[in-house]
């Protein structure tokens, strides 16, 4: 009999189906937050709204809502990079609940910003899937990990250069409007504590199954 300890289990990936679905509704979704007038106005995430009038829904609606289509069309790219690359470790239904997590997670963290009375848009929670799957992609062979080295090594340096601490909202001349740097770092972060969490529920599965067995 064996008694070594079993090496950690490779990770899943999500099937080509599954990833193409995933990306379908994630475009389908933004188009209809964006395109059509009722649910962009009651979409994004307006603080006095929210704070006020009791509008808690926009906390899971603003990172689906874009100001313009060509705002839209980068993000769009962006997810279907994203997703792509962290449906080498992860199954569609792990992919989609880190990113609305995330997500939701921006919008609490900018309920605490006062300076930021409107937003919408998906770069903060795609910051915090692209780190969330970044780290995944270290537990794979070959190219994967290396991809997830330059991953977390990418969004660690955006988060850093940005320096949202000092500055939450920087005009962008080339977009036309504030890009809102705090949101991405505080996706990175919601990223980050959505591995820690799942590596955690991760190490009590196996005590949980030994215990119900003996």
């Amino acid at each position: 009999m064996r008694t070594d300890a079993a090496g950690p289990p490779a990770p899943a990936g999500a099937s080509w189906s599954g990833l193409l679905a995933a990306v379908a509704l994630v475009w389908a979704l933004s188009a209809a937050f964006t395109f059509l007038p009722w649910w962009h106005a009651h979409g994004l995430y307006l603080r006095d709204a929210v704070r006020v009038e009791g509008q808690w829904w926009r906390l899971a609606t603003a990172m689906w809502v874009h100001l313009d289509g060509h705002h839209w069309l980068a993000d769009m790219l962006a997810a279907t990079g994203v997703l792509a690359i962290c449906a080498r470790v992860a199954r569609v239904r792990g992919l989609l609940l880190v990113l609305v997590a995330c997500g939701i997670a921006v919008q609490l963290v900018l309920l605490r910003v006062p300076a930021i009375a409107w937003y919408g848009g998906l770069s903060g929670a795609l910051h915090g899937l692209a780190l969330w799957g970044a780290l995944g992609l270290l537990r794979a062979p070959g190219l994967a990990r290396l991809t997830g080295v330059l991953l977390c090594l990418g969004v660690l340096a955006k988060v850093w250069v940005e320096q949202s601490w000092l500055a939450p909202v920087a005009f962008d001349p080339a977009w036309g409007f504030g890009v809102v740097r705090v949101a991405h770092a505080a996706g990175a972060v919601a990223g980050l504590l959505c591995w820690v969490l799942q590596e955690w529920w991760l190490a009590r599965r196996p005590a949980r199954e030994n215990g119900a067995a003996a």
